[in-house]
């Protein structure tokens, strides 16, 4: 059995629920903590370079770190605190991650336990795709995974879940703008991240991973049934152009994917 560390962060900023079309949050029963599970025993080889594994997860700790600290002043003013995320680095997920309902690749956000599952599988090889802008493309999908936490602790999960129930033929589209929405908190968060939005370098790094992380280019040379069964995340274009809508305005409200006739 391997053994791991638990590295746990206290989180005692109170937080407020977004205005508008997110709800109020209820008071956590317990401090809010960020619980990050790593590998022990991990030995640097002996060129002194960190393993990818500890790369990948000291890239997770701190955008976790940071997009949690600053959703906690952004969302101060309504006093109620943010209950804790885990993150768990798996190599590819599994049925029991998360009540059934995710298998494949990750990273994903499992709203029944409020956990962040990395798979460390497909993040190693996008970060060895990215190269020297692993970084930003690692600490975006953090962000987004984030961003599903927000969405989760303003009740933005059942909406969706009612939705598909009401209109199970729209599920595709109602996923897809979902998905989009989590993208635009992202930039929310980027926009003001102390840590990460001075750094013109991080930034024009994640402006060019943004080109690459889409359904239209992940998925490229799948066969079109697949595509259109696992390809709801957006396209590029459009992931990159909620993203920037978060990030230039800093305003929550404005990532309403639901309210336009088309994302």
């Amino acid at each position: 059995m391997e053994l791991r560390h638990r590295v746990v962060i206290p989180l005692a900023a109170a937080l407020a629920g977004l205005a508008g079309s997110f709800v109020a949050l209820r008071p956590a029963a317990a401090t809010p903590t960020v619980v990050i599970e790593v590998p022990s025993g991990r030995q640097l080889p002996k060129s002194g370079e960190p393993p990818p594994e500890m790369r990948l997860q000291a890239i997770v700790a701190r955008a976790l770190d940071d997009s949690i600290a600053t959703w906690s002043r952004l969302m101060s003013s309504r006093a109620v605190e943010v209950a804790a995320v885990s993150v768990r680095f798996v190599s590819r997920l599994a049925p029991d991650n998360c009540y059934g309902l995710y298998t494949g690749d990750g990273p994903a956000y499992c709203s029944g336990n409020r956990t962040v599952f990395v798979g460390t599988d497909f993040a190693n090889g996008l970060m060895s795709k990215f190269g020297r802008q692993a970084e930003a493309g690692i600490a975006f999908l953090i962000g987004h995974e984030v961003g599903h936490h927000i969405q989760n602790l303003n009740g933005r999960f059942h909406v969706l879940s009612q939705a598909l129930y009401s209109s199970p033929e729209n599920g595709p589209d109602y996923v897809r703008r979902f998905e989009l929405q989590a993208d635009c908190l992202a930039g929310v968060w980027i926009h003001d991240s102390p840590a990460w939005a001075s750094s013109d370098q991080f930034r024009a790094d994640l402006l060019a991973v943004l080109t690459d992380i889409g359904d239209d280019t992940l998925l490229t040379g799948q066969p079109e049934a697949k595509v259109r069964r696992v390809g709801l995340h957006g396209t590029a274009e459009q992931r990159k152009r909620w993203f920037l809508r978060g990030a230039q305005s800093g305003n929550p409200e404005a990532c309403d994917t639901f309210g336009v006739p088309q994302p």
